[in-house]
C-alpha cells in the first residue's frame, strides 16, 4: 500500500520540524535517510517542503540549524551522538522559538510566502490568499471546511445547497450563503467583510445566534464577542491587497510598517514609537514594497539604513 500524499507531506514537515530542533540524533538521521531513499516521491516532497521552510519568516538561527542539519546529511557517515545533542537548554530554546511556526506549519494544507496566491478548490470555489497566509481545507459528503491559520483570504464561494462552506478563525466561524467575502486573522480579532452576496458570522462562546452580513457590511470578533456591524464599506477597501494595493487609514507607523514589510524578504524595524511619529494614510503598490517604507519613512521623518540579509532599520537621522 503506498502513502497517500498528504502524509508523505505530514512526515517530511515533521522531519524538518526535528531538524529544527538542533537535537536530531545519529539513529534519527539514519532512519530519516532511509524514508527519504525508500521513493522518489519522498524525496521530491521533502525538497518541496524545504522550500517551503526557507519562504516562511523564520529566525536565522532556525534557519541555521535546518541547514546545519541538511549539510551534515550528505556527508554519508556515521555520526557521533554528540554531535546532534546541545544542551537541553538550547534545544528548549530552539523549540520555542520555532513553536510558533510549527504548529501553524503542520497543520497547513497551503501557506505562502512573500507572494499572493490564487487557489481553486476541490469544489470550483476559488480562494486568494494574502501573503504570509495559511490555510487547513477539509471537505466531507455534508461540509467544506477551511480553517484560517494565519493572515487573510479572499473567498469565492461555489455555492453548493447539500454542503455548507465555513471559514474557521480562532473562536468563530464565517459561513457562506452564496458570497464574495474577506476574512482576516488579526492579532487581537478576526475580522469579516463581504463584497457580494451574504454571510452569517458565528462566535459561539459569547453569542448564541450568528450576526448576517450582506455586500458592503463588515464586523470583528473577539473572545466570542461579535461587535456590531458597519455598513457601506467602498468596494475598493475590501481585500484590496488580492489586487496589489495597500490602503492605510491613519496607521500607527509600527502597523504601516508591519502591513508593508509581509510582502517582502527580510526584517524591518522601526526605532520610534507610535506616539512621536505621525499616523500613515494612503494607498501602496505591495508590488514595490521598497518603496513604499521609503515614503512612509519621509512622512515620518525617518531615514531608511540598508542592512545585509534584506534588512531595513528606519530612525531618525
Amino acid at each position: 500500500m503506498t502513502d497517500e500524499p498528504h502524509d508523505i507531506a505530514e512526515t517530511a514537515r515533521r522531519w524538518i520540524v526535528r531538524m529544527a530542533s538542533g537535537a536530531m540524533t545519529a539513529e534519527e538521521l539514519s532512519a530519516f535517510r532511509e524514508w527519504r531513499a525508500a521513493s522518489p516521491e519522498h524525496n521530491a516532497v521533502f525538497e518541496q517542503e524545504r522550500a517551503l521552510w526557507r519562504a516562511l519568516h523564520v529566525t536565522p538561527e532556525q534557519d541555521r540549524i535546518t541547514r546545519g542539519t541538511w549539510q551534515r546529511l550528505g556527508r554519508r557517515r556515521h555520526l557521533r551522538r554528540g554531535l546532534f545533542l546541545g544542551s537541553a537548554a538550547m534545544v528548549a530554546l530552539a523549540l520555542v522559538l520555532y513553536a510558533p511556526v510549527a504548529s501553524i506549519w503542520l497543520r497547513a494544507d497551503q501557506w505562502t510566502g512573500i507572494t499572493i496566491k490564487t487557489l481553486t478548490l476541490a469544489d470550483g470555489s476559488r480562494a486568494i490568499l494574502d501573503s504570509d497566509t495559511a490555510i487547513a481545507t477539509r471537505y466531507t459528503a455534508s461540509a467544506r471546511t477551511i480553517t484560517l491559520l494565519k493572515g487573510n483570504a479572499l473567498f469565492e464561494v461555489k455555492h453548493d445547497p447539500r454542503r455548507s462552506f465555513r471559514v474557521v478563525a480562532r473562536d468563530g466561524a464565517t459561513e457562506d450563503v452564496g458570497t464574495v467575502f474577506e476574512v482576516r486573522r488579526e492579532e487581537a480579532r478576526v475580522r469579516v467583510t463581504v463584497a457580494r452576496g451574504v454571510v452569517d458570522v458565528h462566535a459561539p462562546r459569547g453569542a448564541p445566534t450568528a450576526v448576517r452580513l450582506e455586500a458592503g457590511d463588515r464586523t470583528s470578533y473577539t473572545d466570542g464577542r461579535i461587535a456590531p456591524v458597519e455598513h457601506g464599506i467602498a468596494a475598493e477597501e475590501i481585500a484590496a491587497w488580492a489586487h496589489g494595493d495597500l490602503i492605510l487609514d491613519n496607521a500607527p507607523i509600527h502597523e504601516a510598517i508591519a502591513a508593508i514589510a509581509r510582502y517582502r524578504r527580510g526584517r524591518v524595524y522601526v526605532l520610534a514609537n507610535d506616539v512621536e511619529t505621525p499616523r500613515i494614510s494612503g494607498a501602496f503598490r505591495i508590488d514595490q514594497a521598497d518603496a513604499a517604507i521609503t515614503t512612509i519613512a519621509a512622512t515620518a521623518g525617518m531615514t531608511v539604513t540598508h542592512l545585509p540579509a534584506g534588512i531595513l532599520l528606519l530612525h531618525r537621522p
